[in-house]
């Protein structure tokens, strides 16, 4: 979500939204602290991460090497971390729906890391 935040004008007219299980009271502070311009709706249930098949990663996979590295380049460009306040083991989704309501683009990341490259999630748009 922080790649396509920082390159939204790729985007072009396309509705981003964000979907978190964050309880709704927290919303506000979510899109505060991560800066995010998109609608941002919850799905407290996780509903739709069943539907998608976003499942629950291990510790291994949670705590993987990227996962790793990506918190220390956070630490080393100034970031503090905060205690989690969600379930860290909710693996995410990425995913385009058309205009049509018809899912063209889907990934289900193995790792909080692992997201597509944003040149996927534009192909998916056309």
């Amino acid at each position: 979500m922080i790649a396509v935040r920082d390159h939204r004008d790729q985007f072009g007219d396309a509705t981003i939204v964000v979907v978190t299980f964050a309880a709704p009271e927290l919303l506000a502070a979510y899109r505060d602290h991560l800066a995010i311009p998109f609608a941002i709706v919850t799905d407290v249930d996780r509903r739709l991460y069943r539907l998608l098949g976003a499942g629950l990663g291990s510790n291994r996979q949670i705590w993987s090497f990227g996962t790793l590295r990506m918190y220390a380049g956070l630490l080393l460009r100034g970031r503090r971390l905060r205690k989690p306040t969600e379930d860290i083991h909710q693996l995410g989704a990425d995913a385009v729906v058309g205009r049509d309501g018809r899912l063209r683009y889907l990934s289900l990341p193995a790792t909080p890391d692992a997201r597509p490259p944003l040149s996927d999630l534009i192909a998916a748009l056309d």
